[in-house]
Protein backbone atom coordinates (compact mmCIF):
# COMPACT_ATOMS: atom_id res chain seq x y z
CA UNK A 1 0.00 0.00 0.00
CA UNK A 2 1.49 3.70 -0.67
CA UNK A 3 1.97 5.87 1.97
CA UNK A 4 -0.42 8.37 1.17
CA UNK A 5 -3.36 6.07 1.14
CA UNK A 6 -2.03 3.84 4.36
CA UNK A 7 -1.94 7.25 5.86
CA UNK A 8 -5.61 7.85 4.66
CA UNK A 9 -6.94 4.78 5.93
CA UNK A 10 -5.28 5.03 9.30
CA UNK A 11 -7.25 8.39 9.45
CA UNK A 12 -10.14 6.85 8.93
CA UNK A 13 -10.43 3.83 11.56
CA UNK A 14 -8.42 6.12 13.71
CA UNK A 15 -11.62 7.25 15.71
CA UNK A 16 -13.27 3.57 15.41
CA UNK A 17 -9.72 2.28 17.37
CA UNK A 18 -11.00 4.63 20.44
CA UNK A 19 -14.17 3.42 21.44
CA UNK A 20 -14.77 1.05 24.00
CA UNK A 21 -13.63 -2.25 22.19
CA UNK A 22 -16.20 -5.21 22.29
CA UNK A 23 -17.15 -7.36 19.75
CA UNK A 24 -18.00 -11.59 19.44
CA UNK A 25 -16.47 -12.60 22.91
CA UNK A 26 -13.55 -12.29 25.43
CA UNK A 27 -9.96 -13.51 24.90
CA UNK A 28 -10.10 -16.86 25.84
CA UNK A 29 -7.49 -18.35 28.44
CA UNK A 30 -7.93 -21.39 27.68
CA UNK A 31 -5.45 -21.89 24.89
CA UNK A 32 -1.88 -21.71 27.18
CA UNK A 33 -0.77 -24.97 26.51
CA UNK A 34 -0.36 -25.15 22.75
CA UNK A 35 2.22 -23.13 20.55
CA UNK A 36 0.70 -21.76 17.46
CA UNK A 37 3.39 -20.61 15.86
CA UNK A 38 6.70 -21.85 15.34
CA UNK A 39 10.53 -20.27 14.72
CA UNK A 40 10.84 -18.49 11.80
CA UNK A 41 12.91 -19.86 8.80
CA UNK A 42 15.78 -17.57 8.08
CA UNK A 43 17.33 -17.52 4.67
CA UNK A 44 20.94 -19.73 4.65
CA UNK A 45 22.40 -17.49 2.08
CA UNK A 46 22.88 -13.82 1.95
CA UNK A 47 22.34 -13.83 -1.98
CA UNK A 48 19.11 -11.95 -2.09
CA UNK A 49 18.27 -13.54 -5.41
CA UNK A 50 18.51 -16.92 -4.31
CA UNK A 51 17.60 -16.67 -0.73
CA UNK A 52 14.10 -18.27 0.24
CA UNK A 53 11.73 -16.24 2.18
CA UNK A 54 11.23 -16.63 5.53
CA UNK A 55 8.38 -18.78 6.80
CA UNK A 56 6.57 -20.05 10.04
CA UNK A 57 4.47 -22.81 10.71
CA UNK A 58 1.02 -20.63 11.20
CA UNK A 59 -2.60 -21.70 12.50
CA UNK A 60 -5.31 -22.24 10.29
CA UNK A 61 -8.35 -22.76 11.58
CA UNK A 62 -10.90 -24.28 9.73
CA UNK A 63 -15.16 -25.36 9.88
CA UNK A 64 -15.94 -29.15 10.64
CA UNK A 65 -19.49 -30.21 12.09
CA UNK A 66 -20.30 -31.11 15.66
CA UNK A 67 -23.72 -32.38 17.44
CA UNK A 68 -23.62 -29.06 18.89
CA UNK A 69 -23.16 -27.26 15.42
CA UNK A 70 -20.34 -25.86 13.47
CA UNK A 71 -16.91 -25.67 15.37
CA UNK A 72 -13.18 -24.44 14.48
CA UNK A 73 -10.55 -26.72 14.24
CA UNK A 74 -7.18 -26.02 14.17
CA UNK A 75 -4.48 -26.77 10.97
CA UNK A 76 -0.80 -25.95 10.51
CA UNK A 77 0.86 -24.74 7.22
CA UNK A 78 4.06 -23.81 6.23
CA UNK A 79 3.60 -20.16 4.80
CA UNK A 80 5.76 -17.62 3.45
CA UNK A 81 5.85 -14.92 6.32
CA UNK A 82 6.15 -11.51 3.54
CA UNK A 83 5.00 -9.16 4.00
CA UNK A 84 3.48 -9.14 7.61
CA UNK A 85 2.66 -13.04 9.58
CA UNK A 86 -1.09 -11.83 10.30
CA UNK A 87 -1.19 -10.75 6.48
CA UNK A 88 0.37 -13.90 5.12
CA UNK A 89 -1.84 -16.61 7.26
CA UNK A 90 -4.99 -14.95 6.63
CA UNK A 91 -4.42 -14.63 2.88
CA UNK A 92 -3.03 -18.72 2.76
CA UNK A 93 -6.75 -18.82 4.59
CA UNK A 94 -8.89 -17.69 2.11
CA UNK A 95 -7.12 -18.84 -1.01
CA UNK A 96 -6.52 -22.35 0.14
CA UNK A 97 -8.26 -25.57 1.15
CA UNK A 98 -7.56 -27.96 4.35
CA UNK A 99 -5.68 -30.99 4.34
CA UNK A 100 -8.66 -32.32 6.07
CA UNK A 101 -11.40 -33.03 3.93
CA UNK A 102 -13.79 -33.24 7.08
CA UNK A 103 -12.96 -29.54 7.62
CA UNK A 104 -14.25 -26.61 5.34
CA UNK A 105 -14.11 -22.48 5.33
CA UNK A 106 -16.91 -20.94 5.77
CA UNK A 107 -16.05 -17.61 3.07
CA UNK A 108 -16.60 -17.15 -0.25
CA UNK A 109 -14.19 -18.16 -2.95
CA UNK A 110 -12.50 -14.49 -4.37
CA UNK A 111 -11.89 -13.08 -0.96
CA UNK A 112 -9.01 -11.01 -0.62
CA UNK A 113 -7.26 -9.39 2.08
CA UNK A 114 -5.94 -6.26 0.75
CA UNK A 115 -3.55 -5.36 3.64
CA UNK A 116 -3.28 -5.77 7.73
CA UNK A 117 -2.47 -2.52 9.48
CA UNK A 118 -1.16 -2.82 13.00
CA UNK A 119 -2.36 -0.16 15.50
CA UNK A 120 -1.75 -0.58 19.17
CA UNK A 121 -2.90 -4.25 20.36
CA UNK A 122 -5.61 -4.11 16.78
CA UNK A 123 -4.89 -5.45 13.46
CA UNK A 124 -7.22 -3.69 11.00
CA UNK A 125 -8.02 -6.07 8.65
CA UNK A 126 -9.09 -5.02 5.10
CA UNK A 127 -10.56 -7.12 2.79
CA UNK A 128 -12.82 -7.76 -0.42
CA UNK A 129 -15.34 -10.81 -0.50
CA UNK A 130 -18.30 -11.15 -2.91
CA UNK A 131 -21.52 -12.46 -1.50
CA UNK A 132 -21.07 -14.25 1.90
CA UNK A 133 -24.00 -15.74 2.17
CA UNK A 134 -24.67 -17.21 5.84
CA UNK A 135 -27.23 -17.00 8.92
CA UNK A 136 -26.05 -15.20 12.00
CA UNK A 137 -24.45 -18.38 13.78
CA UNK A 138 -22.10 -19.06 9.88
CA UNK A 139 -21.22 -15.32 10.36
CA UNK A 140 -19.90 -15.47 13.69
CA UNK A 141 -18.12 -18.68 12.85
CA UNK A 142 -16.72 -17.10 9.59
CA UNK A 143 -15.54 -13.75 11.93
CA UNK A 144 -13.80 -16.32 14.57
CA UNK A 145 -11.97 -17.64 11.81
CA UNK A 146 -10.29 -15.21 10.64
CA UNK A 147 -9.61 -13.83 14.29
CA UNK A 148 -8.03 -16.64 15.79
CA UNK A 149 -6.02 -17.06 13.06
CA UNK A 150 -5.04 -13.74 12.85
CA UNK A 151 -4.50 -13.61 16.59
CA UNK A 152 -2.46 -17.11 16.15
CA UNK A 153 -0.33 -15.66 13.81
CA UNK A 154 0.78 -12.49 15.96
CA UNK A 155 -0.79 -13.24 19.84
CA UNK A 156 -0.12 -9.44 20.34
CA UNK A 157 -2.36 -8.10 18.61
CA UNK A 158 -5.68 -9.82 20.26
CA UNK A 159 -8.38 -7.12 18.88
CA UNK A 160 -9.38 -7.77 15.24
CA UNK A 161 -11.45 -4.75 13.20
CA UNK A 162 -12.63 -5.75 9.76
CA UNK A 163 -13.17 -2.54 6.88
CA UNK A 164 -14.57 -3.32 3.24
CA UNK A 165 -12.32 -2.05 0.27
CA UNK A 166 -11.11 0.26 2.50
CA UNK A 167 -14.55 1.56 4.62
CA UNK A 168 -16.05 0.94 8.04
CA UNK A 169 -18.74 -1.32 7.75
CA UNK A 170 -22.12 -1.70 10.15
CA UNK A 171 -21.73 -5.65 9.36
CA UNK A 172 -20.23 -7.96 7.35
CA UNK A 173 -22.85 -10.16 6.38
CA UNK A 174 -25.77 -8.51 7.71
CA UNK A 175 -26.38 -10.46 11.26
CA UNK A 176 -23.05 -9.64 13.64
CA UNK A 177 -22.20 -5.37 14.72
CA UNK A 178 -18.94 -5.03 13.12
CA UNK A 179 -18.69 -1.36 14.46
CA UNK A 180 -16.32 -2.76 17.14
CA UNK A 181 -12.95 -5.02 17.04
CA UNK A 182 -13.35 -8.32 17.74
CA UNK A 183 -11.50 -10.81 20.43
CA UNK A 184 -11.27 -14.42 20.50
CA UNK A 185 -14.57 -15.69 22.35
CA UNK A 186 -14.25 -18.72 24.92
CA UNK A 187 -13.08 -21.45 23.03
CA UNK A 188 -15.90 -23.63 24.57
CA UNK A 189 -18.19 -21.66 22.46
CA UNK A 190 -17.07 -21.86 18.79
CA UNK A 191 -13.85 -24.49 18.93
CA UNK A 192 -14.78 -28.01 18.94
CA UNK A 193 -14.73 -29.82 21.80
CA UNK A 194 -11.94 -32.39 20.87
CA UNK A 195 -8.97 -32.39 18.63
CA UNK A 196 -6.45 -34.20 17.03
CA UNK A 197 -3.23 -32.56 17.06
CA UNK A 198 -1.23 -35.35 16.50
CA UNK A 199 -0.38 -36.94 13.65
CA UNK A 200 -1.58 -34.68 11.00
CA UNK A 201 -3.86 -36.15 7.83
CA UNK A 202 -2.02 -38.22 5.18
CA UNK A 203 0.83 -38.69 8.22
CA UNK A 204 4.02 -41.14 7.05
CA UNK A 205 4.42 -43.16 10.16
CA UNK A 206 6.07 -46.23 12.13
CA UNK A 207 4.43 -49.22 12.06
CA UNK A 208 6.47 -49.98 14.98
CA UNK A 209 4.15 -47.29 16.70
CA UNK A 210 3.05 -44.15 17.50
CA UNK A 211 1.16 -41.64 19.74
CA UNK A 212 -2.05 -40.39 19.17
CA UNK A 213 -2.32 -36.77 20.50
CA UNK A 214 -4.41 -33.38 20.83
CA UNK A 215 -6.57 -31.19 22.95
CA UNK A 216 -9.68 -31.67 24.40
CA UNK A 217 -12.45 -29.80 26.76
CA UNK A 218 -14.73 -32.36 27.87
CA UNK A 219 -17.10 -33.37 30.76
CA UNK A 220 -14.67 -34.81 33.35
CA UNK A 221 -11.97 -34.63 30.60
CA UNK A 222 -12.80 -37.94 28.98
CA UNK A 223 -11.64 -38.70 25.44
CA UNK A 224 -12.94 -41.54 23.39
CA UNK A 225 -10.26 -42.95 20.58
CA UNK A 226 -10.14 -45.72 17.89
CA UNK A 227 -8.19 -47.19 15.37
CA UNK A 228 -9.57 -48.49 11.99
CA UNK A 229 -8.65 -50.60 8.80
CA UNK A 230 -11.27 -50.62 5.60
CA UNK A 231 -14.17 -49.42 8.01
CA UNK A 232 -13.77 -51.77 10.70
CA UNK A 233 -12.23 -51.12 14.06
CA UNK A 234 -9.20 -52.83 14.91
CA UNK A 235 -8.26 -51.05 18.09
CA UNK A 236 -10.11 -48.51 20.30
CA UNK A 237 -10.09 -47.18 24.07
CA UNK A 238 -10.54 -44.28 26.26
CA UNK A 239 -8.26 -42.09 27.99
CA UNK A 240 -8.67 -38.55 30.28
CA UNK A 241 -6.71 -34.98 29.33
CA UNK A 242 -5.13 -32.95 31.75
CA UNK A 243 -8.34 -31.16 32.84
CA UNK A 244 -12.29 -30.87 32.41
CA UNK A 245 -14.24 -28.50 30.62
CA UNK A 246 -14.05 -25.52 30.45
CA UNK A 247 -10.23 -26.35 30.56
CA UNK A 248 -8.37 -26.69 27.17
CA UNK A 249 -5.83 -29.31 27.87
CA UNK A 250 -3.92 -31.97 26.28
CA UNK A 251 -4.26 -35.97 26.19
CA UNK A 252 -2.39 -38.73 24.50
CA UNK A 253 -2.11 -42.38 23.76
CA UNK A 254 0.56 -44.83 22.87
CA UNK A 255 -0.33 -46.89 19.50
CA UNK A 256 1.57 -50.20 18.54
CA UNK A 257 1.27 -53.49 17.18
CA UNK A 258 -0.45 -52.77 13.59
CA UNK A 259 0.19 -53.69 10.86
CA UNK A 260 1.88 -51.68 7.91
CA UNK A 261 -1.13 -49.93 5.98
CA UNK A 262 -3.60 -46.97 5.76
CA UNK A 263 -5.65 -46.57 8.33
CA UNK A 264 -8.13 -43.80 10.03
CA UNK A 265 -7.12 -42.50 13.84
CA UNK A 266 -10.32 -40.60 15.63
CA UNK A 267 -10.94 -38.99 18.97
CA UNK A 268 -14.62 -38.52 20.14
CA UNK A 269 -16.59 -36.90 22.89
CA UNK A 270 -19.43 -39.01 23.49
CA UNK A 271 -22.57 -37.28 25.71
CA UNK A 272 -22.38 -38.18 29.01
CA UNK A 273 -26.57 -38.09 29.47
CA UNK A 274 -27.21 -40.56 26.43
CA UNK A 275 -23.86 -41.70 24.90
CA UNK A 276 -24.58 -39.94 21.32
CA UNK A 277 -21.38 -38.85 19.70
CA UNK A 278 -20.76 -35.25 20.58
CA UNK A 279 -18.27 -34.47 18.36
CA UNK A 280 -15.03 -36.26 16.55
CA UNK A 281 -11.75 -35.63 15.12
CA UNK A 282 -10.50 -37.87 12.50
CA UNK A 283 -7.17 -38.59 10.82
CA UNK A 284 -5.68 -40.43 8.00
CA UNK A 285 -2.44 -42.15 7.79
CA UNK A 286 -0.59 -44.73 7.05
CA UNK A 287 2.26 -47.21 8.93
CA UNK A 288 5.28 -47.73 7.20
Amino acid sequence: MRTRARAKLVLLIGATIAIPLSGCGTTSTTTSTTTETSTTTQPTSSTATTSPAPSMALAQYWVGETSRGFRLYREFAQIEITPDPITAALRALVSSQPKDSDYTSLWPVGTQINSVIIIGDTAIVDLTFGNLNVGAEGEQLAIAQLVWTATAANPATPKVFFIVDGKKVDSLAGHVDATNSFTRAPSYEVVAPVWITSPEEGAQLSAQGFTLSGLASTFEANVAWSVSRGGKVVRQGATTAGGAAPAWTEWSVAIDGLAPGEYQVAAMEYSAKDGSLVAQDTKTVTLK
